[in-house]
């Protein structure tokens, strides 16, 4: 393939994707591309002869009266099969498009079409390893192509030709020294689509020029990177600037593009003046409720641009990966653009967020059991010469389910030696030499929770401001629960000892045979593990003696558990002091062991084949699992008086009461005292903000939740400038059976589904139904499943179909549809626009009493003489039901409808408690399901 090559760039569209179930092609287009331009089109409709589905004809807006007027396929045979032949066919999804033309052809007598093939998706995913989507529409945006009309062959021909003829121009761009590693790694590829990589290797290695670098990429032992600023020369510090009070002079260095709002600009003010003047008066903490739409991030990035210096940062702690993305990379760029200094920032996530240069390229070339592996190495290698911070979350992975991910995962700056090949250009070193030069850091609540120590160790407190108040607190008790089965702690260790020893494949004592210090390290960490599995089993017959044996247990349906009193519990810790001890001890020599190991492998690295390399970080990486589940147990068995009065700890075990089943679990209870101890006292006064903190205007739940003290606090609510009224509806949902059926019985779930399937019949829009329970969403699907609904709608339920992750990417890429989610869909998603117009909330959000935690927090509340559902479980319900029905309005452009199917804020006393605080200005409009929807089609008609 060259600049001479004919490429047919194809699309079609069809009645369906299966060609078994006699589906067929109701359009086809063609653009040739030759030369690097496109010289010539052709489209045309092709009558299938048979009905074309409703669906088919919202998606492409081709109607069958329209398709009776057109050519049938074998009429057109000859014509497409002469227009093909010759070229090489390409298609944004070439495995649909080409198999599928290849069987029509042959329908009507043709053979099939002996031509190369090639898929404009994987070169896609290889060339922009970064991008979130690979939709025909979402890369033409990206590349600013033209595409009116997604889903018909003709726009999506052309902007598929336009498409390539870029990718075809990247490849030329790319590093002789990547491309040919792309070639050495043979990625599988659909079809022919390899080939664009070979045959362009091919011209490279005649043109002996082509392997000089560009000035801003650099060759490091081997592989290709981008070159980075030494973070040395980061501190250019600007000079002192006035902050801009007012709005006008505040629209002076705002963006062109952003306008000044009145409830933003009092949300700048109030964190400036509280932090500005700390000589006059003292600053306080704050709590800011700034809901969405008014600019929030860029509420508190003004002014901490402002207040922030490297030797006084701010902290800036949020939710989710996304949320520091658009910080990073949107909201402070487009500041240091028109302010009349330069903020420096960056993003500080856990180490093993992080590349290991060293390990990826020992493991390049060295094969494994997985087709995904040498697609993920061929996007690597091009994103080395794109990212500058070697973030593994820049390439959208899901890590969980990409087992080579977890071998070339940093392990963090101890395990570095200063004499390995890439210490120098290091990626989680580079980040942290630019944290000591940043005006703001960027993390997430857990690496807050987890680190707080390094920003204790910092020379003067820096500020902190939290985002996303509510997931931070719940982010607290998260990170301090813990859960160990001490028998897979038995079970890490073995395995490590099988890679030492085992006789099938390679084994670490026969790698090290040739090192006499490797083999004496070996043989003692072989010893200290041995006589670590003999103390965790001792330490855990103790401990099932002391808290299990002759002791009542709750049965539940799958097994015992019990709840651990506190005097019961420090007898217990108090009385494996000894054997703890000398376990802490055993870790710790293990750990120093290990150091002392990689670094005699470091040093030695020639002597190691690739395979030997791969069988190491094996070794390494279920070490670094081992260590986590011992220092998880120790977490909950090695622990000071204070802090088992701060947790709860309880203990479940299969109804045998076999101590093998035995899992210890461990919960904190006063995450006031935690959080101030180890947070707070860390940072000047916190900023708290988020667009639902409150759920009610006197609860004490959420000061309760954060450890702050209400009458010291700074407290605002903002208004939002949303227009509600105009924007939405809010139905709730009356019936005959109301209160009658418990909310997760089989009765209450199929009027959910049959609610849910008329709601979506009578206009399907992009529909998101919210439960408690992955339990309740999986009985509602089988229950669209057994009507027929799913064969004719595509539904996508959490648990049953993904996580959270792969589902949410699915619904955005697939309009309409229905997600059916739980947890993080209440709190952590952003649909905007189209993306999202129905909204349904099939159950309330509260948490489940039964639970040993809950249990234990209800205890503490009954004993202040308060009643837990209404100090806690109710409030928490609010919060979580104002975050949900938030998904719906993201900018004020947004409009839907949200359906509450539960009865119980209607029936139940507490339900008018929760509608008076849900801070909602959306018309209400009560009925039952028909009346409902009736006026959900009237809105909707009077938005078209």
């Amino acid at each position: 393939m060259n600049s001479k090559t004919t490429f047919a760039v194809v699309d079609i569209e069809t009645t369906g994707t299966d060609l078994a179930a006699g589906n067929r092609t109701i359009q086809f287009s063609c653009c040739l591309v030759s030369d690097n331009k496109i010289i010539d089109t052709f489209v045309t409709d092709i009558n299938p002869q048979c009905e074309v589905p409703n669906r088919i004809v919202q998606l492409t807006g081709i109607n069958n009266d329209r398709l009776k007027k057109a050519p049938t396929f074998d009429q057109v045979a000859a014509k497409l099969y002469g227009l093909l032949s010759g070229t090489v066919f390409v298609a944004h999804n070439v495995n649909f498009d080409f198999p599928f033309l290849n069987a029509e052809f042959q329908r009507v007598g043709y053979p099939e079409l002996q031509i190369e093939a090639i898929d404009t998706v994987t070169l896609s995913q290889i060339l922009l390893p970064t991008l979130a989507s690979y939709r025909l529409q979402d890369l033409s945006a990206y590349f600013n192509i033209k595409h009116d009309h997604p889903h018909t062959a003709d726009s999506d021909a052309l902007a598929t030709a336009k498409l390539l003829l870029i990718l075809l121009r990247q490849i030329k761009e790319l590093p002789s020294i990547t491309l040919e590693q792309i070639v050495n790694v043979s990625p599988s590829l659909p079809q022919d689509t390899l080939k664009v990589f070979l045959d362009a290797n091919e011209v490279n290695q005649k043109n002996p020029r082509k392997r000089e670098l560009p000035a801003y990429l650099k060759l490091s032992s081997g592989l290709v990177i981008r070159r980075r600023e030494v973070a040395d020369n980061l501190n250019v510090r600007q000079p002192e600037a006035k902050y801009p009070k007012t709005r006008k002079a505040k629209s002076k260095v705002l963006p062109d593009q952003l306008e000044s709002r009145l409830e933003q600009n009092k949300m700048m003010n109030l964190i400036y003046n509280n932090y500005a003047d700390q000589a006059h008066h003292s600053a306080k903490t704050m709590v800011i409720e700034a809901p969405t739409g008014i600019g929030k991030s860029l509420g508190y990035c003004l002014p901490f641009s402002y207040l922030a210096t490297p030797k006084k940062p701010v902290v800036i702690s949020t939710s989710t990966t996304y949320l520091q993305f658009q910080l990073q990379n949107q909201t402070l760029p487009m500041l240091n653009q028109e302010l009349p200094f330069n903020v420096r920032s960056v993003t500080l996530k856990g180490s093993r967020h992080y590349l290991d240069l060293y390990k990826f390229r020992n493991l390049l070339f060295v094969p494994d059991n997985s087709n995904q592996t040498p697609f993920i190495k061929a996007q690597m290698l091009v994103w080395l010469t794109i990212t500058i911070t070697g973030d593994l979350d820049e390439l959208h992975l899901n890590v969980d389910q990409t087992p080579f991910v977890w071998k070339i995962q940093h392990t963090g700056v101890k395990w570095l030696d200063p004499n390995e090949p890439f210490y120098q250009d290091d990626f989680l070193r580079y980040n942290l030499r630019r944290a000591e030069m940043a005006d703001f850091m960027i993390v997430n609540h857990t690496y807050l929770i987890k680190n707080w120590q390094y920003f204790k160790a910092l020379p003067a407190k820096p500020y902190l401001l939290i985002d996303e108040t509510q997931q931070f607190a719940e982010t607290a008790i998260r990170n301090n629960q813990e859960k160990i089965k001490p028998l897979s702690l038995i079970s890490a260790i073995n395995k490590i000892l099988a890679s030492i020893n085992q006789s099938h494949g390679e084994n670490i004592r026969d790698i090290v045979a040739g090192n006499a210090i490797l083999g004496d390290l070996t043989n003692q960490l072989e010893s200290q593990l041995e006589a670590i599995k003999e103390l965790v089993n001792a330490i855990i017959r103790t401990f099932y003696d002391q808290v299990v044996n002759h002791k009542k247990l709750h049965r539940n349906v799958d097994f015992f558990e019990r709840l651990i009193p506190i005097t019961e519990m420090k007898d217990a810790t108090k009385a494996n002091q000894a054997l703890i001890q000398r376990l802490r001890g055993l870790k710790d020599h293990t750990d120093d062991l290990l150091v002392k190991l990689n670094r005699e492998v470091d040093h030695t690295s020639d002597s190691f084949t690739n395979q030997n390399f791969m069988a190491i970080y094996s070794f390494f990486e279920n070490y670094n699992d081992f260590n986590d589940r011992l220092a998880e147990m120790l977490g909950i068995i090695d622990v000071d008086d204070h802090s088992i009065e701060q947790h709860v700890t309880w203990i479940t075990i299969n109804h045998a009461k076999d101590v093998n089943s035995l899992n210890l679990n461990r919960g904190i209870l006063k995450t006031e005292d935690y959080l101030n101890d180890h947070i707070y006292s860390s940072f000047e006064p916190t900023t708290f903000t988020g667009a639902t903190i409150f759920s009610s205007r006197r609860s004490q739940f959420i000061y309760d939740l954060l450890g702050i003290d209400r009458k010291k606090s700074a407290v605002k609510r903002l208004k939002s400038d949303f227009n509600p009224a105009d924007q939405a509806r809010l139905y709730l949902v009356t019936g005959e059976n109301d209160g009658k059926f418990a909310t997760n019985s089989d009765t209450y779930l199929q009027q959910t589904a049959n609610n849910i399937e008329a709601i979506y019949r009578k206009g399907p829009r992009q529909t998101l139904v919210l439960f408690n329970s992955l339990n309740a969403i999986e009985r509602t699907y089988r229950m669209l499943q057994e009507s027929g609904f799913t064969a004719n709608h595509f539904v996508l339920a959490q648990g049953v179909h993904g996580t959270a992750t792969k589902i949410s990417k699915q619904f955005v890429h697939h309009e309409p549809a229905i997600l059916l989610g739980a947890n993080t869909f209440w709190q952590g998603v952003d649909f905007p626009r189209h993306l999202l117009e129905n909204l349904v909330v099939a159950q309330l959000p509260f948490d489940t009493p039964a639970d040993p935690y809950n249990h234990a927090l209800y205890s503490i509340e009954r004993s202040k003489g308060k009643n837990p559902f209404y100090s806690i479980t109710l409030p928490k319900a609010t919060l979580r039901l104002r975050q949900g029905m938030g998904r719906l309005l993201r900018t004020r452009d947004d409009f839907g409808t949200i359906f509450i199917l539960d009865p119980r804020l209607l029936t139940k006393r507490y339900g008018s408690i929760v509608l008076a605080n849900l801070r909602n200005e959306i018309p209400i409009v009560r009925g039952d399901i028909n009346e409902c929807i009736a006026d959900m089609v009237k809105f909707f008609e009077s938005k078209a």
